[in-house]
C-alpha cells in the first residue's frame, strides 16, 4: 500500500509539472519498486492516469492554460489510438514491451532536452486543426496503450509546432486530451484481466493529491526551462531501464 502510494505522489508531482500521465514515472516503480510484471506495470499506470490528469487539467484550467475544443479533438484520436494500441500490448512478450517504452522515452528526451520549448509553427485555421488534432491524438493514444503512458510525451510538443500553442498551453491541453485516452486503453486491459482497479485507486488517490501542486509550479516556470527539465528527467529515466534491461539480458 505506501509503496503504491508513494508511487503515486511522485507520478502526480511529475503529471502536473510536465503536462504528461505519469506513466513514464510509474512504469519503471511498479516493475521495480513494487515486483508488478510488465504487462501490469503498463495497465495499472494507464489506470491511474485517469484520475490524476483531471486533477492536474483542473489547475491548468484555472490558470486558463487549457484549449477544451482542441482537448476534446485530441481525446478523440487518443481513445481511437490508445484501444489499437492497448489491444497490441497484449500480444506482445513482456521484453519487446519494454524496448518500445525506453526508446520512446530516449527519443523524446533528446529532442526536448537540446532544444528546449520546441519553436511555434503551424497556425492552421479550424478545419485543418481538427484533422491535425486528431492525427496527433491517434499517435499518442497508440503510444499510451503500448507503453502504460499518458501520451503527454507525444502531445506537448506536437500542439506547439502544429497548432501553434505555447508549452503552457499545450501541457494543460494535454492533460485533458490523457484523460480520454487513458480510459480507452484502461477498457481495453480490464478485460484482458492486466489491471486491478484498487491498485489504480490507491496510486491515483496520492497523484490527485499532488499533480495540482505540480501544475502550480509549472505554471511559474518558462517554456524553455520546463521543455528542458522534462528532457533531462525522461532520458535519466530511459537510460535506467535501458541499462536495467541490457543487465538483465546478459544474465
Amino acid at each position: 500500500m505506501w509503496k503504491l502510494l508513494l508511487i503515486g505522489a511522485i507520478a502526480g508531482l511529475f503529471s502536473g509539472f510536465f503536462g504528461v500521465g505519469g506513466g513514464f514515472i510509474m512504469v519503471p516503480l511498479l516493475a521495480g519498486l513494487a515486483r508488478f510484471d510488465q504487462h501490469r506495470s503498463h495497465a495499472t499506470s494507464l489506470a491511474a492516469i485517469i484520475l490524476i490528469s483531471i486533477a492536474a487539467v483542473v489547475r491548468f484550467g484555472i490558470g486558463g492554460e487549457v484549449d477544451p475544443v482542441a482537448g476534446l479533438v485530441l481525446g478523440a484520436g487518443g481513445m481511437i489510438g490508445s484501444t489499437l494500441g492497448a489491444n497490441w500490448m497484449n500480444r506482445i512478450p513482456a521484453r519487446t514491451l519494454r524496448v518500445i517504452f525506453i526508446v520512446i522515452l530516449i527519443v523524446a528526451g533528446i529532442t526536448l532536452a537540446i532544444g528546449g520549448e520546441p519553436s511555434v509553427g503551424m497556425q492552421p485555421q479550424r478545419p485543418l486543426a481538427v484533422l491535425i488534432g486528431l492525427l496527433i491524438g491517434m499517435v499518442a493514444g497508440i503510444a499510451s496503450g503500448l507503453a502504460g503512458i499518458g501520451g503527454g510525451v507525444v502531445m506537448v510538443p506536437a500542439m506547439v509546432f502544429f497548432l501553434g500553442m505555447s508549452q503552457h498551453s499545450a501541457e494543460g491541453t494535454s492533460l485533458l486530451a490523457i484523460g480520454f485516452t487513458a480510459l480507452a486503453g484502461t477498457r481495453v486491459n480490464l478485460k484482458h484481466g492486466r489491471v486491478r482497479l484498487i491498485d489504480a485507486a490507491v496510486m491515483a488517490v496520492a497523484g490527485v493529491v499532488c499533480s495540482p501542486i505540480g501544475a502550480s509550479l509549472a505554471l511559474r516556470l518558462s517554456g524553455a526551462n520546463l521543455s528542458r527539465l522534462f528532457g533531462v528527467f525522461v532520458l535519466v529515466i530511459g537510460a535506467r531501464m535501458l541499462y536495467a534491461t541490457v543487465r538483465a539480458q546478459r544474465s
